[in-house]
């Protein structure tokens, strides 16, 4: 089993003591428009509401924290309702969570980290954008399982959009063959 390190101030993977591009890299190889016209600076607002939507979430699953102390504290209140539609698509749909933060590489080219995984071996990702960018998902979910060593034929996202309702979208994975040769590609333009 590989040694794999994340670097978080960088976002940078390193497996077996050798950098290696992350899932979001070679996303961006394959769509490097889909954030083209978007200030950094808005960018970079919207990723820190992601980053705590997602650090709140992760903290009521693992029972650190409980609805009604995310009700209690004075937490923004856009973040509290994104916990709260969680809560409820996680009862309704079901999705019993068996781990998340987890990992994964993939023959040591590329690194990621899914954010949650069902008992059935499901890989959900959690977005608060604006807007969804479906193929983007699709690659992403497809390169997580992948590097998981899993072969399922969709994942999902629980997509949280602020001052929206909340959905639950089922992403089709690309077929491994067609992903392989995409990886093949991404290894010729990252060793250039």
């Amino acid at each position: 089993m590989p040694t794999i390190e994340f670097l978080e101030d960088v976002h940078q993977y390193i497996v077996d003591g050798v950098c290696v591009p992350a899932v979001s890299d070679l996303i961006r190889l394959e769509y490097p428009d889909a954030y083209e016209g978007v200030p950094k600076r808005i960018l970079k607002k919207k990723a820190d509401y992601g980053t705590k939507v997602h650090h709140m979430i992760e903290s009521y699953i693992a029972g650190e924290i409980t609805l009604e102390e995310i009700e209690a504290k004075r937490i923004d209140p856009d973040i509290k309702i994104a916990v709260e539609q969680f809560i409820e698509i996680q009862d309704k749909w079901a999705f019993i969570i068996k781990d998340m933060e987890q990992v994964v590489t993939y023959g040591g080219i590329y690194a990621g980290t899914y954010d949650l995984r069902t008992v059935d071996d499901y890989i959900i990702d959690l977005k608060t954008t604006t807007k969804l960018h479906e193929d983007w998902l699709k690659l992403q979910i497809s390169l997580y399982y992948l590097g998981a060593g899993l072969d399922k034929p969709y994942g999902y996202c629980i997509w949280i959009p602020k001052g929206k309702l909340a959905q639950v979208i089922k992403i089709d994975c690309i077929p491994r063959n067609e992903l392989l040769k995409m990886i093949d590609g991404y290894k010729a333009k990252t060793t250039e």
